[in-house]
């Protein structure tokens, strides 16, 4: 029993990287542009269609390079539309739920309805009595060593400095000479970029179809509100607290219950008060 429960934490935490990669964009995006990106599912989606269609490595370049693109338009559409709706947040969200929809229909049409997945390792690694997937320490792997190097780009050069303080005050960040357009496009394409190689994991673990956007872009985002949506970088680990209990709930759930966990467990979390959302403007 402890076994199969460790069996199932730990599968759970190699999965849950992938959602980090997504919570982190979520979170940065929040506390620079006060605005959340509901596309973001969408690009992985899109990555992983397009991955799944081409050989590796050409389909995972291609793969992520749709996923950046498709952050690009978005990010140009964004401040369009903050320049005319007087930077509502609101409207600039509503607005990346629109994209959102229409990747979904994009991919649909041109992929098709079927799921695509692709399975690189035919055998487990057998750590004492437990099963781990290679294919799980991938994930990390790729996930912690995106995070390091985000850490390093964020508080080690000067875009890092300069993006901090456009979360800290854009107005003031303005006056001093910062290019906050500029910065907020990078912010998106950032996103689009990890969003991409998310999606292209997600293709090579448990498989993606036309409709997983949606909860992708959820799973990201309370990733992200349970330990820090005005923190990028904690936000990664509550991906993995995501993961674990989507896995723990198909495990020792019933079917239905167990594929809506994850937002019970996001939902409980918020209601209870314990999400660290806090303010948009907080340090990145």
């Amino acid at each position: 029993m402890i076994v199969e429960l460790l069996e199932f934490a730990i599968r759970g935490a190699l999965i849950g990287a992938i959602y980090g990669l997504l919570a982190f964009p979520v979170s940065l995006l929040f506390v620079t542009t006060e605005t959340v990106d509901l596309a973001v599912g969408a690009y992985a989606v899109l990555a992983a269609a397009v991955a799944a269609s081409f050989a590796a490595p050409l389909g995972i370049a291609l793969g992520i390079a749709a996923a950046v693109a498709a952050s690009l338009v978005v990010a140009v559409l964004s401040l369009r539309t903050g320049a005319s709706t007087a930077k509502d947040p609101l409207a600039i969200v509503l607005m990346t739920f629109g994209v959102s929809v229409f990747l979904e229909s994009m991919v649909l049409t041109g992929f098709g309805q079927n799921p695509w997945i692709r399975q690189p390792f035919e055998t487990f690694w057998q750590a004492g009595p437990l099963r781990i997937s290679p294919q799980g320490a991938v994930n990390v792997g790729v996930g912690v060593a995106l995070m390091a190097g985000l850490y390093v780009w964020l508080y080690r050069t000067a875009a890092g400095r300069d993006m901090r303080a456009c979360a800290a005050n854009a107005i003031a960040a303005t006056l001093a000479g910062i290019p906050v357009r500029r910065i907020t496009l990078m912010t998106h394409v950032i996103g689009g970029l990890l969003a991409g190689i998310a999606g292209v994991l997600i293709l090579y673990t448990t498989g993606a179809s036309y409709s997983s956007g949606l909860g992708l872009t959820i799973s990201g985002f309370g990733a992200a509100a349970i330990l820090g949506l005005h923190s990028p970088l904690r936000s990664f680990f509550g991906g993995v607290a995501i993961g674990m209990a989507e896995a723990l709930a198909v495990g020792y759930l019933p079917a239905g219950l167990g594929a809506a966990a994850p937002l019970l467990f996001i939902l409980l979390v918020l209601i209870t008060g314990k999400a660290n959302i806090g303010h948009a403007g907080g340090r990145a």
